[in-house]
């Protein structure tokens, strides 16, 4: 039986990381996680009082550098290998090559870091197994991805009481939950496109969670920890009307707590939009990204029109679901005006909680290609350059970028007080770091607490706790 510790940052807790220990506790080895931000000065006590077989950190990139920071000092307090995994590992493995990683896993990892564990477990060798890069003494063995699994039911309910034995998250009011993976859009800043041709002819691009399975695991969590909400974590929870109509009625009779959702604008019809209300949806989230048709399509790939996006938004107020919309300013040869384009169309569809990011051009997705063929973005563009958070700045070199910087920071006041666009749009000539700034963390701060229905002490302890991603 080998002991399996999960390292992590900040108090939040990842389905997928939860669905691996449940897994792996299936198969007869222990797991559990420990969280600096909860443990504070006891962290590294009880990461030796744990005295893990292998560590493992589930890693986003944009945080790889505090992650790998992290595993030198757990190599030099235990000497036990590090393995990461998660959508860094998966879409940049050369990671391997740092001295503090010894395994790379990529993919799903369910299976690999069972067949992982099991030879820890026997002190045999691992290199050979598939998704796992792995590096002995400077050689690196890089095996490919094995066969997903396609039948979702055949995997254990997630393990949330690794994370909820912190009162924090235990008692945080919404959880996640997931009941399908995958997604066959081909955004140009995402890295599904990739994902799906890294498995392609290996499973299906959507599998989904069977709705007696997903009722079971609500009622579990239900009966075990406080749930007043709860966020299903699909890419796009709407993909399969059939899957809805059998789901819409079991959750609504054996649940009946209010969830939020992902979906997609071209996908929205009444039928749709009916089975959710009837099932308990209060809130849906979806990508605008643009407020201009032919960036939005052109550049973005969301191929979703504007028409689309206001016959769902009329659809949605209609049958009283508040709306969440993503947005991204500073896209690859975006103009001022453009920027104020989506503002504009938020405040038009009347969207009630509007989040605007600035793009950041991950190496290697479709977007960056297009900023560098552009010549907005450095052809040697790296990891290292990235901004730390969605809000901070942008990486590219092209006209109005500090305007639209400025008026990201405005993005909710805009699309809340559409009068005040022009004025706005007016405000962005002047450098008024501080103010643009103070505006924007007022603004966030009192859209998530409306958002998640929160009073404001709380909202704030988590702006606090999370204060390093924004």
């Amino acid at each position: 039986m080998s002991r399996l510790l999960f390292l992590q940052e900040v108090a939040f807790e990842y389905v997928g990381v939860m669905c691996l220990s449940a897994y792996v506790k299936s198969k007869g080895h222990r797991c559990d996680i420990l969280i600096e931000s909860e443990e504070g000065k006891n962290f590294e006590a009880k990461i030796r009082e744990y005295d893990p077989d292998i560590a493992a950190f589930s890693v986003m990139t944009g945080f790889h550098n505090y992650y790998l920071k992290m595993a030198e000092k757990v190599k030099d307090m235990l000497g036990v290998p590090v393995v990461f995994g998660g959508p860094h590992a998966t879409f940049f493995p050369e990671v391997i090559e740092h001295p503090a990683v010894d395994i790379v896993c990529r993919g799903e990892g369910e299976e690999a870091l069972t067949d992982l564990l099991d030879a820890i477990d026997k002190g045999e060798d691992y290199s050979y197994i598939p998704n796992l890069w792995v590096n002995h003494d400077g050689e690196v063995t890089k095996n490919d991805v094995r066969r997903g699994e396609d039948n979702l039911d055949l995997y254990p309910p997630a393990d949330r009481s690794i994370y909820y034995k912190y009162k924090y998250l235990r008692d945080y009011p919404t959880k996640p939950f997931i009941t399908g993976r995958g997604c066959p859009y081909m955004c140009s800043f995402c890295f599904n496109r990739d994902f799906n041709r890294m498995y392609r002819g290996k499973m299906k691009t959507l599998r989904r969670i069977s709705p007696e399975k997903v009722v079971d695991e609500v009622l579990d969590c239900k009966a075990k920890y406080p749930l007043h909400r709860i966020f299903f974590n699909d890419d796009i929870f709407i993909m399969q009307k059939d899957w809805l109509e059998e789901f819409a009625p079991l959750y609504r009779d054996n649940i009946g707590i209010p969830y939020a959702c992902n979906i997609r604008a071209n996908l929205v019809n009444e039928d749709i939009v009916r089975l959710l209300k009837e099932s308990g949806c209060y809130l849906v989230m979806w990508g605008i990204e643009s407020g201009n048709e032919k960036r939005r399509n052109e550049i973005l790939h969301k191929n979703i029109s504007d028409e689309q996006i206001r016959n769902a938004a009329a659809l949605f107020r209609q049958y009283g679901i508040k709306m969440k919309s993503f947005n991204i300013m500073g896209s690859p040869g975006e103009t001022l005006d453009e920027a104020v384009e989506t503002v504009a169309l938020n405040a038009e569809v009347k969207i009630d909680f509007p989040w605007c990011s600035i793009l950041q051009p991950y190496p290697r997705t479709k977007i960056a290609e297009i900023a560098q063929e552009q010549g907005v973005l450095v052809t040697d563009y790296s990891l290292d350059d990235m901004e730390k958070s969605f809000f901070s700045g942008s990486v590219f070199n092209q006209p109005d970028i500090e305007r639209i910087e400025r008026l990201q920071k405005l993005f909710y006041l805009g699309v809340k007080f559409p009068k005040l666009i022009p004025f706005f749009k007016w405000m962005t000539k002047y450098p008024l770091g501080v103010v643009f700034k103070f505006l924007f963390g007022v603004s966030f701060l009192y859209r998530f607490m409306r958002e998640v229905d929160i009073p404001v002490y709380k909202a704030v302890m988590f702006a606090l706790r999370h204060r390093k991603s924004y």
